[in-house]
């Protein structure tokens, strides 16, 4: 009997409650939208009474006013720096806080140019910047270069601008320091940097940790290794652990114990006593990259000595004997265990190369005995994220390809100046001519600082604002007994015009340097001998100054969202989901929804109310709101407004 009344049951609810009859009589968001556009198509009959097109406006009007898209606004903040009467072969200089033509400052920079401040209190990490957020030269920075040139034969005595006319260059990049490790006894040694140093070309950020010279056939081409360092020292595992590091993915799936006796009671670590080995300890690691590709491996522990092997000099001060172990064999065995990446060029025909740099290593560091007496193991790990090569491009390959070529170079050679102001009377202070004198670093391995105005005599870098000799910065005093150099430990980004660009002499005239980066606004490109006075321009930098978001309604006519019954066609149908307005009576489509048995709702006996059906016209859905008459199915629509996006 009861079986029967269960069977009874599951019946009635599959004739009453057919599936394709959605629990919930309200639908989903998406049922009404679809991204930005609408989904959703209201279906009136075409003998709908007023009643019921009101109704359905209603419904229209609240779907087209209720969809809104996120909008995103900018504001723009322009800086400009201008510049009159100049002449044919002048050289402008723009950094952050100052606009020199010649080497003598004239005006201020662009501030919305790039500089590193660098740390408040600076550290051996990090010894560059002093956090005053003001600018000073020998802080990484952006500056742009515009040398003025006449390339007509015979000179029409206008404005153009010749091969190497327009610089964007970043300068004062420095590489950080390196920790080295060795990659087994008497193996390869190689350098860890312990962090980076940011740079910013053309608004992207590169953290440098290194930088190096591959040589091809006919030159030398220089590169800058980019990104993210992470050292985890002293990381402390026990078996089944697992660790993310970067990209990579490091578990511990074993330790090993030692196969030989201990040769004293305090020997826990297994080193090295007396003359005799006691044994040692091997890990067994997985290593995983974001790709998924793993490598499972032994290692061999470090031992826990203080003394270094015979076969290498240097030490790892975290290890026993450099980064690799004391068995008797003297094999690291993956002690550490590196990955590296690499990046090769077809050289002279011959795939190259052309640098390395380790993306990951694990130093197996020492095992020990934890407080429930299971054995723990300590490593060293290093990992490197988002790495990649800005590396030098000839005018034939060039790094920028608009609004003009520009090729890409790397060099420390370069000429440059290091800062204004000489005190040539020797009292202590700067007047407003000695602040103006540029002082220069030759070509070379130092920085053999000298000054060019009023006459060439060499300098030396006292210790300027900050205290310290040798920064390079502040303000120099002219000594020429006493010289003092400074090594130049930067590099300098130069991204260079490959192009003549030929100008006409109609003013104004608006040319964009490499990536539209700046602008130069020429508003009068004629030289002192076509017109009486000089070039007059403009250079400017539009850079955004504040992100608003908001919410924006999107523009839909209400009556566009409405249809008759008639003219509702089988694309229709297809694209949008159907909300029917009526009865069986007044609308055809509910109509054949009803005659087919979909809907289960005699909507022309109905006091109002809705009924929502799913995967009915090519797996869209129908929501059905009507009654008996025009009041039943306003009361209907009501109600539904009234649950909807709320």
């Amino acid at each position: 009997m009861k079986r029967g009344l269960i069977l009874l049951s599951i019946i009635f609810i599959s004739i009453f409650l057919p599936s394709n009859v959605s629990s919930s009589s309200v639908p989903r968001d998406d049922f009404f939208f679809d991204g930005d556009t609408v989904k959703s198509m209201i279906v009136v009959g075409e003998t709908a009474t007023s009643k019921d097109i009101i109704s359905a406006s209603k419904l229209a009007f609240l779907i087209a006013n209720r969809h809104t898209e996120r909008i995103e606004n900018t504001i723009y903040e322009e800086y400009k720096v201008s510049l009159k009467n100049l002449n044919a072969s002048d050289t402008i200089r723009i950094d952050p806080a100052n606009a020199t033509v010649n080497s003598v400052r004239v005006a201020d920079g662009l501030k919305s140019l790039w500089w590193d401040d660098g740390y408040k209190y600076s550290s051996f990490l990090y010894p560059y910047g002093d956090g005053d957020k003001a600018f000073d030269y020998n802080e990484t920075h952006e500056e742009s270069i515009i040398k003025l040139s006449d390339i007509e034969v015979p000179d029409d005595h206008c404005l153009d601008f010749n091969m190497s006319d327009i610089i964007y260059r970043v300068t004062y990049i420095r590489t950080p320091f390196q920790r080295k490790v060795f990659a087994g006894c008497g193996g390869p040694l190689y350098d860890i940097p312990y962090n980076s140093y940011k740079i910013r070309l053309f608004e992207r950020e590169y953290p440098i940790i290194n930088n190096g010279v591959y040589h091809s056939k006919d030159q030398n081409i220089s590169y800058f290794i980019y990104g993210i360092p992470i050292y985890s020292p002293e990381t402390i595992f026990k078996v089944g652990d697992t660790r993310v590091f970067g990209w990579y993915t490091v578990t511990l799936l074993d330790i090993h114990s030692p196969t030989t006796e201990e040769t004293s009671k305090d020997d826990k670590f297994k080193v090295k006593s007396g003359e005799n080995f006691s044994g040692e300890y091997k890990v067994y690691l997985r290593v995983s990259d974001f790709t998924g590709k793993s490598n499972d491996f032994l290692m061999l522990m470090d031992a826990n000595s203080s003394r270094c092997c015979t076969c290498v000099g240097l030490c790892d001060p975290k290890g026993g004997c450099g980064s690799f172990t004391t068995v008797p064999t003297r094999q690291y065995e993956n002690d550490p265990y590196f990955l590296f990446e690499k990046g090769t060029r077809d050289i002279d025909g011959h795939e190259e190369t052309i640098w390395t740099v380790p993306v990951f290593y694990i130093d197996g560091i020492k095992v020990f005995e934890g407080a429930d007496n299971s054995l723990l193991a300590e490593f060293d790990v290093y990992s490197l994220k988002d790495y990649g090569a800005i590396e030098e491009t000839p005018c034939c390959m060039p790094f920028v390809t608009y609004p003009n070529d520009y090729n890409l170079t790397i060099s420390n050679l370069w000429e440059d100046i290091i800062a204004l102001g000489v005190d040539l009377n020797g009292d202590g202070n700067l007047s407003p001519e000695e602040q103006q004198i540029p002082v220069f670093e030759t070509p070379g391995e130092e920085c053999n600082a000298s000054i060019k105005i009023p006459f060439f005599a060499p300098a030396y870098v006292n210790p300027g604002k900050d205290g310290k000799y040798g920064t390079c910065d502040d303000f120099l005093d002219l000594n020429p007994l006493h010289p003092r150099f400074k090594k130049c430990t930067y590099d300098t980004i130069n991204v260079i015009l490959c192009d003549k660009i030929d100008l006409t002499c109609c003013d104004p005239q608006t040319f964009y340097g490499p990536k539209n980066y700046f602008k130069i606004d020429i508003l009068d490109s004629n030289y002192k001998q076509k017109d009486g006075n000089g070039i007059e321009l403009e250079v400017s930098q539009r850079k955004s100054k504040l992100y608003l978001y908001y919410d924006s309604t999107v523009k839909i006519e209400p009556a566009s969202l409405i249809k008759r019954d008639i003219d509702v066609t089988g694309e229709d149908k297809a694209k949008k989901n159907l909300i029917l307005i009526g009865n069986e009576e007044s609308n055809l489509i509910i109509k054949e929804l009803y005659d087919s048995g979909m809907s289960k709702v005699v909507w022309s006996r109905s006091f109002g109310q809705r009924e929502y059906i799913i995967n009915v016209f090519y797996e869209n859905n129908v929501l059905i709101v009507g009654g008996r008459n025009g009041e039943a199915t306003n009361k209907a629509l009501e109600d539904l407004m009234g649950l909807l996006f709320v």
